[in-house]
């Protein structure tokens, strides 16, 4: 229900009712707010229970930055060791074959599995826990903001000029192709907060 956008950002999530809703034991519904909460997507406020987290333009960059800073490393750590990256190449076969009717969420679901195959193929068990930690906060911008994206093909093309990347060996351009992938990214989400803020105003 978060990541799909149908709760509000701010959302509160009092007990009973989702407990009621979701058919679950309160306790039940306890802990897996908690888990949440450890991943950012919940926050818990004195006397007012779980409410869905805001994210704020300064929350943006911050997650980002740490996204950036593993990815980039992730890049080169399976490029110096020659690491193929089937699952990569997978999400981009999957978006060539997205219709132009393609939904948001689709394209999410296939962007963050070919970044989520650069981050498993360095093998490396803190790189993989580090980015845990954040994915499920990149997905809520992506969930709360909707940014504009071109067309399926084009994001498709994008996606594939970075496996491209990755495949002709050369580091130092990848990284920077990688750079610029992400800061684009982080822009479109900032500019999709600014518009909402307007909204909202």
């Amino acid at each position: 229900m978060i990541l799909d956008g149908s709760l509000e950002p701010g959302a509160r999530l009092r007990e009973t009712e989702f407990s009621q809703r979701l058919g679950i034991a309160r306790h039940t519904f306890r802990a897996a707010a908690q888990i949440l909460i450890n991943e950012g997507l919940l926050r818990r406020l004195p006397n007012r229970g779980v409410q869905l987290a805001v994210l704020d333009r300064d929350d943006i960059v911050d997650i980002f930055r740490l996204r950036e800073a593993l990815e980039i490393e992730a890049v080169r750590l399976g490029m110096s060791a020659g690491t193929e990256i089937p699952e990569a190449a997978a999400a981009v076969e999957r978006f060539n074959d997205l219709g132009e009717d393609a939904s948001w969420r689709t394209v999410v679901d296939i962007d963050m599995a070919f970044h989520r195959a650069i981050i498993d193929a360095t093998g490396s068990e803190r790189i993989n826990r580090a980015y845990a930690g954040v994915q499920s906060e990149i997905l809520l911008c992506m969930a709360q903001l909707r940014p504009h994206y071109d067309r399926p093909e084009d994001v498709a093309a994008e996606h594939r000029e970075l496996l491209e990347a990755i495949r002709s060996g050369d580091v130092d351009a990848t990284e920077k192709l990688f750079r610029k992938h992400l800061g684009d990214a982080a822009d479109n989400l900032t500019t999709a907060l600014e518009a909402r803020e307007e909204v909202t105003a």
